[in-house]
């Protein structure tokens, strides 16, 4: 068989949806099938010499709030004779136009968070104007991937899909690369001179505004007087936002930015509570799956289909958005004070039994072969 996918950005591009593209090209070739990526050169230039293999990495021309435009993937996309093709997000601009292009070829969308709330103006006006093409994507494609079942509820709502064309396939993790070595994660922590004895926060996370590392950052600084605690905050993002996190930051709060795979598997390892706090479009954070995978505790927001993975009590708890920084203060003491094993255990037995990356990648090729049979 063979796949084409588009992705609006992909490796070495850092994200949540970068890496399933990424991981399910990989579980699908070694089905025996050829797997071609078409994506975009966004945020991969000074990454040359990494780029990922059978990946075709077309000029950006514009850019529209991190979602590009690229001619380039217009006219390889027109080449192109896949049997298959498998878009991701129907908001981005290349799905919008790849629709269009392979409007009688096979076709699948996964959708990576599908509600969007924002307290953005702009972003507000221009998710209403771009409703009709949405409209126009999911109606064009022969299934429809949803990441949860919030995500499956809002999309046959707002834009009345059949039911059968929406199918739930959770996002997963490859449980074998989230292993904890000893001797790694001393490493971490001498190189970024952490405290042995403290209570470790992580938070990993595009460093945006709507993703609330700064309400962090701040219920630790103002709410928690304890010396004997850390927040660790992995992640990349928007430059300014970023010098803005390190000026409201006291001595126990590290901002390390980007981490190579094998720092971000010791970083989980050594922590003690996970967090995420973002306000929308969270799909089902690969990152939440990852800290479970460890045995993490989780605290985060309601978003996307957050609520398919966490149960309040049983493997974590949530907190409401807009995020109240006494209230975080308050949840982040009560898992400083309780023995949270049960809450890993968990967590970890959750994410092996649902959320193994092959037993997905396997429901996703069965999709495919099905629009085939049926087409």
């Amino acid at each position: 068989m063979k796949i084409g996918q588009i992705s609006h950005v992909y490796p070495p591009h850092i994200g949540g949806l970068e890496n399933y593209a990424c991981r399910l090209k990989q579980s699908i070739e070694h089905k025996g099938n050829d797997v071609t990526v078409y994506t975009t050169d966004m945020g991969t230039s000074n990454n040359m010499d990494i780029k990922e293999k059978n990946a075709i990495y077309c000029k950006t021309n514009f850019s529209l709030l991190r979602n590009p435009f690229s001619f380039e993937l217009m006219k390889k996309l027109k080449q192109s004779n896949e049997d298959i093709y498998h878009l991701h997000g129907y908001e981005f601009l290349p799905s919008l136009f790849a629709t269009k292009i392979l409007k009688n070829k096979p076709k699948v969308l996964t959708q990576h968070g599908a509600e969007i709330e924002s307290n953005n103006f702009m972003i507000y006006l221009l998710n209403k104007a771009y409703h009709p093409f949405a409209q126009y994507v999911l109606e064009n494609m022969d299934m429809i991937i949803a990441l949860g079942k919030k995500d499956r509820e809002f999309l046959l709502k707002s834009f009345n899909l059949s039911p059968d064309k929406v199918k739930v396939i959770p996002n997963g993790i490859d449980l074998d690369k989230f292993k904890s070595n000893d001797k790694s994660n001393n490493n971490f922590i001498k190189r970024y001179n952490l405290n042995e004895d403290a209570f470790r926060i992580l938070f990993v996370s595009r460093l945006i505004e709507t993703k609330n590392a700064h309400k962090l950052i701040n219920t630790v600084s103002k709410h928690i007087k304890s010396e004997n605690i850390e927040v660790i905050i992995i992640g990349s993002g928007d430059v300014e936002y970023i010098k803005q996190l390190k000026a409201i930051s006291d001595n126990r709060i590290h901002i390390l930015g980007e981490v190579c795979f094998s720092d971000l598997v010791s970083v989980y390892n050594i922590s003690d509570l996970f967090v995420l706090l973002g306000e929308w479009g969270e799909g089902m954070p690969t990152a939440i799956l990852e800290a479970m995978a460890c045995g993490l505790p989780i605290l985060t927001t309601y978003g996307g289909s957050i609520p398919d993975v966490i149960t309040e009590g049983e493997n974590g708890l949530f907190i409401d958005v807009p995020i109240d920084e006494k209230k975080l203060a308050e949840k982040i003491k009560y898992f400083m004070d309780s023995d949270n094993k049960k809450m890993a255990e968990a967590n970890m037995v959750k994410v092996n039994r649902e959320f193994n990356w092959e037993l997905i990648a396997d429901q996703i090729y069965d999709v495919y072969k099905l629009v085939l049979e049926e087409k």
